[in-house]
């Protein structure tokens, strides 16, 4: 009985790893393409290349979109600008929550009720809706939209953190630093942050999948800056420009396909860290 249940274990191990490292191989993967975009492409992504319409062929593996340019090379480029959207925007909404968690779970009292009842107050104001209506009167450019989408969406990663660091808070560790007279500061830094990195890192790979699909939203509606490639970009020109009157899933469904497997890569990744670093998803794993 006791082999079988460690069998039954081990296979839902290995399940997670295997889903891990395949995730990890992706993301590497689309790093590299992101990276060096400009070299893979095999035509200028803002030139003519042909002429407009085009279906697959050998001098164009994915035809050309209405302009006549290369729709294989524009789905390459983008990808660097949909990684860009994804990691500033996930990072600076990290960068953010920890920070405020961090100083609202340690202190807490008055501090903590302060930054609590605000937090509360910013997550009634819906983002996405929020976000829309910036990016309509503001000067888009991707960079200003990724800012945008980390200062607006800090605090649901602000209150995850602040639950940890009161558990935190409550440590003998943490009282014996206080008791040796170590600054708060030092404490946060020292004691505090390592160990709640692992959540931090979960976390980041969720919002770099939230901010991208985000990011492919906005330009699918045309809000994002007209002067860049991103695929959500592209299918908003896909479906505007003939693309789906004229039934070319060439130019419409590779986007579509690659940001699926992308955000899937990311939530596998995700959950995969999220197991492995959460003691209490481990003990489930191994009752179940």
């Amino acid at each position: 009985m006791h082999r079988k249940v460690a069998f039954i274990i081990g296979k839902k191990r290995l399940k997670r790893n295997v889903a891990f490292t395949i995730s990890i191989y992706i993301l590497v993967a689309f790093s590299i393409i992101a990276i060096f975009s400009p070299v893979l492409t095999p035509y200028d992504p803002y030139t003519i290349t042909g002429t407009p319409l085009e279906k697959p062929s050998m001098g164009h593996i994915l035809g050309t979109n209405d302009l006549g340019q290369d729709i294989f090379s524009r789905l390459i480029y983008g990808t660097g600008i949909t990684l860009f959207v994804g990691f500033v925007g996930g990072g600076l909404a990290i960068l953010i929550g920890t920070f405020v968690g961090i100083v609202s779970g340690y202190y807490g009292g008055v501090i903590d009720e302060f930054i609590t009842r605000g937090i509360d107050l910013l997550m009634v104001i819906p983002m996405f809706p929020l976000l829309l209506v910036l990016a309509s009167f503001l000067e888009v450019s991707m960079t200003r939209i990724s800012i945008l989408m980390g200062i607006l969406g800090w605090t649901m990663f602000a209150r995850v953190i602040r639950s940890q660091v009161l558990s935190l808070s409550e440590y003998n560790f943490i009282y014996g630093a206080k008791a040796m007279g170590a600054s708060d500061s030092y404490i946060m830094i020292k004691h505090i942050l390592p160990n709640i990195l692992p959540l931090i890192i979960v976390k980041f790979v969720f919002a770099v999948q939230t901010y991208m699909i985000m990011g492919v939203g906005l330009g699918f509606l045309g809000l994002g800056d007209p002067t860049t490639i991103s695929w959500g970009q592209m299918i908003n020109r896909a479906y505007t420009n003939g693309g789906f009157a004229l039934g070319m899933w060439w130019w419409l469904l590779p986007p579509g396909l690659i940001i699926a497997f992308l955000s899937i890569a990311l939530s596998l990744g995700g959950y995969s860290l999220e197991d492995k670093i959460n003691p209490r998803l481990r003990r489930e794993i191994e009752i179940s």
